[in-house]
């Protein structure tokens, strides 16, 4: 079935068992080690993987192009024609409001089969499974074997800079096929989903203009924040602009749909905005400022929006839509700015890769993975953008603890991460 003697399948899948303290231990440890973005100081982290590897028989290459912002890769060779890049990031968002953590959140605390700390599920994890994958791909002597090319990255919170973005256009990272680690899921064991694609973003600041005077006599000024305010409505339409997909995204964009519905503690309004948050933009007004004084009439005034798109939809249509928004609402005065865009990517469910993984995820789970199209957006963007080969994700993290307090990443999540990644080179042709 899987074109390998079984004998290494079950060989890999028995060793990672045995490696399970260790799986646990590393996830720990690389919790402890304070990666924050911004300023992305990966580098005793980084140390502390290449001490690990160097112990367990493998080389760690460390790339930085800023100082302190390291980049580790580690290459398993194999006899096959084939290289698979796993990609993940060491870098973690801040920890937020410590008394609302119930443990610090860079102890790496472990009970009851859960590893606390910021980071655990997005995506140090992953990171861990990885390492215990490579350690057991490098023991397993098959020459039918890809190549694994795994890379662990700086700064993927602020946009990866000097992480992927840099790593790939510099070509560095190079391979036939792409394993996202950063793959968010409610049970990634028990209900096991793999993310096919994700969204593309546009970032877009709104621009008021006006005129200052006492906050006693308006009528001598110009509100540049009552201009605002009346032009955010119109860029809040955009939520009802219908995009246009290609067909073969229906089945994937149903069993997502499916997927963010299956949480159990939804409103009928979130139940409502889920449905349709592929089939139309998602607007998000996400900041907001202006007004010079309390007794003052502001003559400036901004808001940002962060806008999520579909794959396979035109962000040009989009731009030239918000363009016309703002421009026919009729306000003097108000300026339109794209700050940022990227679009998303998909891939299809069939394709020799997709069903190599849905085999090993299948294999170690014992259950049929769906596809999904992440609502956010990963590393495996820049990837796609320039090497232009199939990306796909799946990892142990849990998706509403991401960014969250009181993070965690279960061992059963972990396992099976690090299962799925030391078989799936042995069936990928």
């Amino acid at each position: 079935m899987f074109g390998v003697a079984e004998s290494f399948l079950y060989k890999a899948l028995d060793m990672i068992e045995d490696l399970k303290p260790d799986l646990i231990s590393l996830t720990s440890n690389l919790i402890k080690f304070q990666t924050i973005s911004p300023p992305s100081d990966t580098l005793n982290c980084a140390e502390y993987i290449r001490s690990y590897l160097k112990g367990n028989g493998l080389k760690a290459d460390l790339y930085a192009r800023e100082e302190r912002k390291v980049n580790v890769h580690i290459r398993v060779p194999g006899g096959s024609n084939k290289t698979i890049i796993w990609l993940g990031h060491l870098d973690v968002v801040p920890a937020g409001m410590l008394e609302k953590w119930i443990y610090n959140p860079f102890s790496g605390a472990i009970e009851n089969g859960k590893i606390y700390g910021r980071g655990s599920s997005d995506m140090k994890g992953s990171c861990a499974a990885a390492l215990v994958a490579a350690k057991v791909l490098n023991e397993i002597e098959c020459r039918e074997k890809a190549t694994v090319d795994f890379w662990f990255t700086c700064d993927e919170e602020v946009g990866s800079p000097d992480g992927t973005r840099w790593l790939v256009e510099s070509g560095l990272i190079y391979g036939d096929a792409c394993l996202i680690g950063d793959s968010l899921s409610r049970n990634p064991y028990r209900e096991p989903f793999i993310d096919v694609g994700c969204k593309g973003y546009l970032r877009l600041r709104l621009k008021a203009f006006g005129k200052t005077a006492h906050g006693s006599m308006p009528f001598y000024g110009d509100n540049a924040i009552d201009k605002l305010v009346a032009a955010i409505s119109h860029v809040r339409g955009i939520k009802d602009y219908s995009l246009v997909l290609p067909g073969d995204l229906s089945e994937i964009i149903g069993s997502s749909i499916e997927y963010l519905l299956s949480s159990g503690d939804l409103r009928d309004d979130q139940k409502d905005a889920v449905k349709r948050a592929y089939n139309y933009p998602t607007v998000s007004l996400t900041m907001i400022g202006g007004g010079v004084k309390v007794n003052v009439i502001p003559d400036y005034a901004e808001a940002s929006f962060d806008i999520r798109v579909t794959p396979g939809a035109s962000m040009e249509k989009l731009v030239d839509r918000i363009k016309m928004a703002v421009n026919g609402c009729g306000i003097k005065g108000v300026e339109a700015e794209i700050t940022s865009l990227e679009g998303g990517y998909y891939e299809t469910w069939d394709s020799d890769f997709a069903i190599s993984l849905r085999r090993a995820v299948k294999t170690v789970t014992g259950v049929q993975p769906k596809p999904k199209i992440l609502l956010g957006a990963t590393d495996a963007i820049p990837i796609k953008k320039v090497l232009k080969i199939p990306c796909l994700g799946f990892g142990a993290g849990i998706e509403e603890l991401a960014h969250a307090p009181n993070e965690y990443v279960t061992v059963e999540g972990l396992m099976a991460a690090a299962k799925v990644y030391a078989i799936l080179p042995l069936i990928f042709r």
